[in-house]
């Protein structure tokens, strides 16, 4: 291997480390130890892995590191390290990376949440502004503003969700608002600052907190400093962007679009303008959480800076950031961000309620084996659609018993649960949202055009998410279900365990891998969600005692549960089993009506 030494540079007063082959003006330096070599999978070569252990440092210091490698039998081989930065732009002199030595606790709060996603053009215009309006270009502007979603607080607050995202409200060209103009106003055709300061403190007197959509990555064309660096080499601004040979547009731009150039967030000026930025909707508007947009984008250093200035003087603001990247690179940001949304939770639930490619035993199989991947320190969103993917309806072929059982399932599971607008009430999209993202953003539904029957589902699941602290907080358990064949008089069975080697073989093996149960508890509170995704009603049985035992609640069986979904419905257990039948793609949620303490 060329490698035969490498060395961490690093500081503790704030100042930039630098440091080349060992030696060092301004930082600390450790040498790192060989460790073993090993092939990576994906290229197919041997990969050597270095390890340097930088001393502790007292809580609130910021380190700042750097690391080179070099040979000694070689000497003009010399490589600095920029692995978890993949996206953005790598430095001449190498990357800096950074870490908070810090306590910081994802906020109390956040637990108990559910998220209502709005675009705000797309949701609702006020009673005396013109009414949301196609205008014939599904990117244009469709008339939602701030007010109109004011007026619709006592919707929300129905629905019984306690905190809403809000799309990007900053001035932009643009409908979506994901390429800001003016980082510090509300865009003229949502309202005024005013408007959202007034949108915020009325959520707050419902219980409503509002988190805002914070775009880091780029701003759009028309941003005064990207006008001022294009026009001029020696503006302040010229550094802010990366300006010149880069095809097609002369500057280097988000997803190769023009009206969205990328800042160059290591940039010190960068990193103060977008975090003051950021302070100013939490302090002066009163902003309540940060949804970050495209966290891959801006280094990793960015938003270790950025997660510092949040938790510095609003310790009891969320930061969610939007990572598409696998568990491992997700991971990385522990520390920098304080939650992630679960996009690949989205996909299985996707995959199995929606496009019913694969069974109900593998997104259960799955939720189990990513457990000791998850970042323990971070919290979790999830959703089963939003503004950047087809809707969950349109995947469903506009079947509304898959997606209220799908919601069952994503609002019954571990994790803070977003809902996007509209899901609720049957909104699908025109087209594919692959040909044009626009395409899921579609004008809400309201009155005649709402399914009622989907929304009283959703606002009975929300409800009960909300009155069932083992839903938002507890732990969860597979539960091993026996199929009853109800055709026969002996009463036969067959037995569903949690799903290991299991093989489609049969028409019987088949509703076996699409129905399934898992547990939800904490302390001495419990309650059982049992699903069906199958095409055909089912009888099931399984032993409560015995899961209880085994996920150690601290009290036994109720003799009696009900049905939370169906009021009135009461199943008993007969020697510590329980017995129902379940519909075609239907679900219970049992609880138990008298529960009996050790």
């Amino acid at each position: 291997m060329p490698i035969e030494r490498v060395a961490v540079y690093y500081t503790t007063d704030g100042t930039e480390p630098s440091g080349e082959r060992g030696t060092s003006a301004n930082s600390l330096v450790v040498l790192a130890e060989s460790g073993e070599t090993v092939t990576d999978p994906r290229v197919q070569l041997p990969v050597r892995h270095w390890r340097a252990v930088v001393p502790g440092q007292p809580d609130e210091t910021l380190v700042r590191y750097h690391v080179d490698g070099w040979s000694l039998r070689e000497p003009d081989l010399h490589w600095t390290a920029d692995r978890v930065d993949p996206v953005t732009m790598v430095p001449e002199n190498g990357r800096i990376f950074a870490y908070n030595v810090d306590r910081w606790d994802v906020p109390d709060w956040w637990y108990d949440t559910v998220t209502y996603h709005i675009v705000v053009d797309r949701f609702n215009a006020a009673s005396d502004e013109p009414p949301l309006h196609d205008p014939g270009d599904i990117t244009g502007f469709f008339g939602g503003t701030l007010r109109g979603i004011l007026e619709k607080l006592d919707y929300i607050q129905a629905l019984g969700a306690n905190c809403i995202w809000l799309s990007p409200v900053f001035e932009s060209p643009t409908y979506h608002g994901y390429n800001p103009s003016d980082y510090y106003n509300v865009a003229r055709h949502f309202g005024t600052n005013d408007t959202l300061h007034q949108l915020i403190k009325e959520a707050h007197q419902r219980g409503i907190r509002v988190m805002l959509d914070f775009v880091a990555n780029h701003t759009s064309n028309e941003h005064p400093a990207f006008l001022d660096a294009l026009s001029n080499p020696e503006s302040p601004t010229a550094h802010w962007y990366t300006i010149g040979d880069w095809p097609p547009y002369g500057y280097r731009s988000y997803a190769m679009a023009r009206d969205m150039p990328e800042l160059v967030t290591e940039h010190p000026d960068v990193q103060r303008y977008l975090i003051d930025a950021a302070l100013y909707w939490l302090g002066d508007l009163g902003a309540d959480a940060l949804r970050l947009d495209y966290v891959p984008g801006p280094s990793h250093i960015f938003w270790t800076m950025f997660q510092r200035a949040i938790k510095q003087h609003f310790p009891q603001a969320p930061t969610l950031g939007e990572i598409t990247s696998p568990l491992p690179e997700l991971v990385t940001y522990a520390g920098r961000i304080d939650a992630f949304m679960d996009f690949s939770l989205t996909k299985m639930l996707r995959r199995v309620f929606a496009l019913r490619e694969a069974p109900l035993t593998d997104l259960l199989r799955f939720l189990d084996e990513r457990l000791p991947e998850l970042p323990p320190k971070m919290g979790r969103a999830t959703l089963l659609d939003n503004h950047d993917m087809n809707r969950f309806l349109w995947l469903a072929g506009s079947n509304t018993a898959q997606l209220k059982l799908a919601a069952v399932c994503h609002l019954t599971l571990e994790g803070s649960p977003i809902i996007y607008y509209g899901t609720e009430v049957g909104l699908s999209q025109s087209d594919d949202g692959f040909k044009e993202n626009a395409y899921v953003r579609a004008a809400m539904l309201w009155g005649e055009l709402q399914d009622l029957s989907l929304l009283e589902h959703y606002r009975q699941l929300v409800a009960l998410r909300n009155s069932h602290s083992a839903l938002r907080r507890g732990a969860r358990l597979i539960v091993p279900v026996e199929l009853v064949d109800t055709s026969s008089k002996s009463n036969s069975k067959e037995i569903f365990r949690p799903p290991t080697n299991f093989v489609l073989a049969s028409l019987r093996r088949s509703e076996r891998s699409q129905v399934g149960a898992y547990l939800r508890w904490l302390d001495s509170e419990y309650l059982l969600v049992v699903l069906n995704n199958g095409e055909e009603p089912v009888r099931v049985r399984f032993s409560l005692t015995e899961q209880l035992a085994l996920a150690g609640v601290k009290v036994d069986a109720s003799p009696v549960l009900s049905n939370l979904l169906v009021p009135g419905q009461e199943v008993s257990l007969t020697n510590g089993l329980v017995e129902l039948e379940l519909p075609a793609l239907g679900a219970a949620i049992l609880g138990a009506t008298q529960p009996i303490y050790h």
